[in-house]
C-alpha cells in the first residue's frame, strides 16, 4: 500500500523503512535504550531468582520446622540480599553446621565427671527406696530417664526449695544472703539494669570483693545492652570481673548474634543458689515504671542440686573467658551434703542453640502428654510449636483440666498479637486460657497433677525452644507443685478469660493483623 511504512528491526536492533533508509538518530538511540533497559531487567531478574534458588537452598539444608522455613522465605522475598545477611547472622541453624561450632557444652560434662558418679549412686539409691512414689504415677520415672538422657540431668534428692512469686522477698533474701558471703559469688543475668536496685547491690558486691570475696559476673550482651559503661567499670575498679556472655560483637562470633543467654543464676559461696525467671532490675520487684506489678516465679535452692548450677556457671564462664573454674577450689569446697531439712527431689535441665537435643521443649511436651488429671501454664509468651500445641489440644480433648496463662499487659506487640492465633483451636479442644491483667506477668511454670512442677527461664515459645539457652528446674513434690497450681488459681482472679465466643468475635482487620504478626513467630 503506498505510503505506509513497515518498520524491521535487523539482528543489532537498527531500523529500517520500506525505502531502506536509516530511522532517525533520535528514534534509533531511545530504541537502544529501551533494548538496553530490557536488558537489565531481564538480568536483573535472572539475579534475583538465583537469589533465591540459593537462599531456599540453604533454608533447606538447615531442615527447619516448615512454618520457619516458610517465614525466612518471605523476609528473602521482602528484603532481597539484605534478608539473607539477616538470616545467615541471625537464623542460621549453626547445631546442623558442626564445623561453625564454637561453643564447647561438652566441657562441663567432661569436667564434672569426678562428682557424676557421686550423683548418679545418690539417684539409683533415691529411686529404689522410694520405688512406689516414682512408680505411681509411672510417668515420673519416665521423665527421670527422658532428661538423664537428653541433658544429663542427674537427679540429685534431699535438697531444699524456697518458692518465690514476688520480686521483693526474693531480692530480700537474695541481699542477706550475698551480704553473708564469704568465699565466691557467681552471678549469671540475661538483663542486668542500672536503677536503685542494682546500684544497692553493686554496692554490695563492690564491698564484698574488696574484703577478699571473688565475684564473677556474666550478663547478656543482647540483654543489657543499657546498662552504662560506667557501672560496669566501678565494678571492675573493685575487683568485680564482668563479662558479656560470649561476646558476640566480635567480628568472628556475628554469627551467634541471636543466640542469647537467657539463663538466670547465682551461686554463692557453693551453698546457696538462686535460679528462676526474675532478672536484675527494679521493675522485676514492683513492676518499674510500665507496671502496675510484676509477676514471676524464682527459686532458692541448698543441697547436693549445687554442684549441677554451678559447673552450668562454670560452662558459661569458660565458654567466655576460657578460664577453667573446675581446676580451681570452687567444687573441691563446694557442699554436696543434704540441705537441714531439705527432701526435695529435682533435676536441673538445660539447652541452647547447640545443644544436641530440644530438652526443654521435650520437658514441656512430656509433662503435657503425660498428664492425667491437670495441667497448669504460665508462660508470658506463647509461639508453640507444633508439637507443643498437638500436646495442648490432646489434653484438653482427653477431658483434662487445662489452663493457660499469658501476659494481659505486653511490652512486646508482635509476640503477643501472634500468640492470638494460636488460641481457636486450643478453645475448640476445651483449653481454657487467660490474660493476666493485673501488671505483667513474667512467671514460666508448669505445674501437672499437682505432683510436679517446672520453675525456669524458658517461656513457652520458639525462641526459648531453639535459640536461647535456658534453664529449668523441674521439682518432684507435691507441696511445691500445688503452691504453683493455687499460685495459678490466685492469677486467675481478676486476669481475663479468652472464651470461644469473643475470640470469634473479633474484627476481621484484628484477625488479620495478628495472623501478619504469626506470619513473624518463627523469626520472633
Amino acid at each position: 500500500m503506498p505510503g505506509r511504512v513497515f518498520p524491521l528491526v535487523s539482528p543489532r536492533c537498527g531500523l529500517y523503512n520500506k525505502r531502506g533508509g536509516n530511522a532517525s538518530p533520535a528514534r534509533q538511540a531511545g530504541k537502544e535504550a529501551e533494548g538496553l533497559v530490557s536488558d537489565i531487567h531481564f538480568w536483573i531478574d535472572v539475579l534475583f531468582y538465583a537469589y533465591l534458588a540459593i537462599a531456599a537452598l540453604y533454608l533447606l539444608l538447615d531442615n527447619r520446622e516448615p512454618a520457619t522455613t516458610m517465614a525466612w522465605l518471605l523476609l528473602f522475598i521482602l528484603l532481597p540480599i539484605v534478608g539473607f545477611v539477616i538470616y545467615f547472622f541471625l537464623g542460621r541453624n549453626w547445631r546442623k553446621h558442626p564445623k561453625n561450632k564454637q561453643l564447647d557444652q561438652e566441657f562441663g560434662e567432661k569436667a564434672l565427671q569426678k562428682y557424676l558418679p557421686v550423683l548418679l549412686r545418690e539417684q539409683r539409691q533415691h529411686l529404689l527406696r522410694h520405688r512406689k512414689f516414682w512408680e505411681q504415677p509411672k510417668y515420673k520415672l519416665e521423665l527421670v530417664k527422658l532428661l538423664l538422657r537428653n541433658s544429663k540431668a542427674v537427679l540429685t534428692v534431699s535438697n531444699r526449695v524456697q518458692l518465690f512469686h514476688d520480686g521483693r522477698e526474693k531480692f530480700a533474701a537474695l541481699l542477706r544472703d550475698l551480704a553473708a558471703a564469704e568465699a565466691y559469688i557467681f552471678m549469671e543475668y540475661f538483663i542486668w539494669r542500672n536503677d536503685a536496685l542494682t546500684r544497692r547491690i553493686q554496692e554490695l558486691l563492690i564491698a564484698k570483693a574488696r574484703r577478699g570475696v571473688r565475684v564473677l559476673i556474666l550478663i547478656d550482651s543482647f540483654g543489657s545492652l543499657g546498662l552504662g559503661g560506667r557501672y560496669i567499670r566501678e565494678l571492675r575498679r573493685a575487683g568485680v570481673r564482668v563479662y558479656k556472655y560470649y561476646n558476640f560483637l566480635s567480628p568472628l562470633k556475628l554469627h551467634t548474634l541471636n543466640y542469647r543467654n537467657h539463663r538466670k543464676i547465682v551461686i554463692i559461696d557453693g551453698r546457696i543458689a538462686y535460679t528462676g525467671g526474675m532478672n536484675m532490675g527494679q521493675e522485676y520487684a514492683d513492676g518499674g515504671r510500665r507496671f502496675a506489678f510484676w509477676r514471676d516465679a524464682h527459686l532458692r535452692l541448698e543441697g547436693p542440686v549445687l554442684p549441677i548450677l554451678q559447673a552450668v556457671f562454670a560452662v558459661d564462664w569458660y565458654n567466655t573467658t576460657h578460664e577453667d573454674l573446675f581446676g580451681q577450689n570452687y567444687f573441691r569446697a563446694i557442699d554436696r551434703r543434704p540441705a537441714r531439712g531439705g527432701r526435695v527431689p529435682l533435676q536441673i535441665i538445660t539447652s541452647g542453640p547447640d545443644s544436641h537435643w530440644d530438652s526443654i521443649k521435650q520437658l514441656y511436651f512430656g509433662l503435657i502428654t503425660s498428664a492425667v488429671r491437670s495441667v497448669h501454664i504460665q508462660s508470658p509468651y506463647f509461639i508453640p510449636d507444633p508439637s507443643i500445641q498437638m500436646a495442648l489440644k490432646t489434653a484438653g480433648l482427653r477431658g483434662l483440666d487445662v489452663r493457660l496463662m499469658i501476659t494481659g499487659n505486653p511490652d512486646r506487640w508482635l509476640p503477643f498479637w501472634s500468640a492470638t492465633t494460636y488460641f481457636g483451636e486450643l478453645l475448640e479442644a476445651g483449653v481454657r486460657v487467660f490474660q493476666y491483667r493485673r501488671g505483667f506477668l513474667h512467671s514460666k511454670t508448669l505445674s501437672v497433677d499437682g505432683e510436679i512442677c517446672s520453675v525456669g527461664t524458658a517461656n513457652m515459645d520458639l525462641r526459648s525452644f531453639s535459640l536461647n539457652y535456658e534453664l529449668n528446674t523441674l521439682i518432684y513434690d507435691a507441696t511445691l507443685a500445688q503452691e504453683v497450681k493455687r499460685q495459678f488459681l490466685r492469677d486467675q482472679v481478676g486476669a481475663r478469660e479468652i472464651t470461644l465466643d469473643s475470640y470469634r468475635r473479633l474484627q476481621p482487620l484484628t484477625r488479620l493483623g495478628h495472623s501478619l504478626a504469626r506470619l513473624l513467630a518463627p523469626l520472633l
